[in-house]
């Protein structure tokens, strides 16, 4: 482990950081940190409130934050739209489009907007598709 990094794990954990924040800070283990922690005989210095920061511009989170992981709206999206493999998502089912027919995965009944259009609508681009209302 490089030497940097140590020095930044005994530093995070003298301010109160929890192991699992260390950790994901610093991209090491969780038990590695417990683990030189605990060696090294660092324990959260009471003296010093620990501190929160934004997971994405680092920026320190205010007292009244308890439990927000970003500073703002901005930094939230911005987080889940560079790390979509973390959303946990339960709900995606495997469908039929009820427009065109194609098979695909997620959470309505039609693969785009598109196709919800056309069949809704029966329309291509704003223009009826139908030459119903034409003579």
């Amino acid at each position: 482990m490089d030497v940097l990094i140590r020095e930044r794990i005994m530093e995070l954990r003298r301010r109160g950081h929890s192991y699992t924040d260390i950790a994901r800070d610093t991209g090491v283990s969780r038990e590695t940190v417990k683990s030189l922690c605990r060696r090294a005989g660092i324990s959260p210095d009471e003296a010093i409130p620990p501190s929160r920061v934004c997971e994405r511009c680092g920026e320190e989170l205010s007292t009244r934050a308890a439990g927000k992981r970003f500073c703002s709206t901005a930094c939230r999206l911005a987080w889940w739209h560079a790390h979509p493999e973390r959303l946990n998502r339960k709900a995606i089912y495997s469908f039929t489009c009820a427009g065109c027919g194609q098979p695909f995965s997620a959470y309505g009944k039609y693969c785009s907007h598109r196709c919800y259009i056309r069949t809704r609508f029966g329309t291509c681009g704003g223009r009826a598709t139908s030459s119903a209302g034409t003579q």
